[in-house]
């Protein structure tokens, strides 16, 4: 189901902190290119299973996971439960790249452990899972051309707010520049410009994290194929504020 997912085109995905069926399938049931669940910076209990990714196989949506860190154990729980590809945080080096992909992959390709826990899919014979490696450091953006030339990486996925901490001590933020409240550095530009430009050069898919649709426009015009349009908690907030807002105005 993640084959989509690496080759032409633009993705745009869902992203949940929560992690909750309920949000998930309401998720799904819109038709996004994928839906991610957050492991790391989640909001949720930190736990999935089985039928998270069957309620999203249902609706035909890949579900992807944030781990939270680069970590054999981690990325296999995700995937051995259902999960069509794992988001790795904090990726800085060709080394960690390549870590991350061994962990997607059985011997004599990788070190996973072969323990799937559904019958919904066998992975010996399953699409090959979707390795998504963030890059958030300076030191990342300074090694990503080695990092994009890893076998077996598909997305290079910025992860914005960390890119900024370690650029210049404020977390970026795509939003800011749609609202115009905090106009990114000329760093994170440059920044942006490099992983694109590796991303092309290695034939892999660059990507960002977007809490709104507009601001994944924006992304799409500086080169990002792939982007989060919505985060759930962050979309919560947002409606019921406006919709608080309408009711006391009246």
């Amino acid at each position: 189901m993640t084959d989509v997912l690496r080759g032409p085109g633009t993705y745009r995905g869902l992203w949940s902190t929560t992690g909750h069926p309920a949000v998930l399938e309401t998720a799904a049931s819109l038709a996004p290119d994928f839906v991610t669940i957050d492991l790391q910076h989640g909001a949720g209990p930190g736990e999935i299973d089985t039928r998270t990714f069957t309620t999203l196989a249902h609706y035909g949506v890949p579900g992807l996971v944030r781990v939270a860190v680069n970590d054999p154990v981690a990325i296999g729980k995700a995937l051995d439960l259902g999960a069509g590809g794992v988001i790795v945080p904090m990726v800085d080096s060709a080394a960690d790249a390549a870590a991350a992909v061994a962990s997607c992959r059985y011997a004599p390709d990788g070190v996973r452990s072969y323990g799937v826990q559904t019958p919904r899919i066998d992975p010996l014979v399953a699409d090959r899972p979707l390795c998504a490696v963030q890059i958030e450091t300076a030191a990342a953006v300074a090694a990503v051309d080695a990092i994009a030339a890893v076998d077996g990486v598909d997305w290079l996925y910025i992860g914005p707010a960390d890119l900024g901490l370690s650029l210049g001590g404020v977390p970026g933020d795509i939003e800011s520049v749609v609202d115009g409240t905090h106009p990114l550095s000329a760093e994170m530009y440059a920044a942006f410009e490099a992983v694109v430009a590796a991303a092309i050069r290695h034939g892999k898919v660059p990507g960002i994290h977007c809490n709104s649709g507009v601001a994944a426009t924006v992304a799409a015009a500086a080169g990002f194929r792939a982007s989060s349009v919505a985060t759930d908690i962050v979309a919560m907030r947002r409606d019921m504020a406006t919709q608080l807002a309408a009711a006391r105005q009246v």
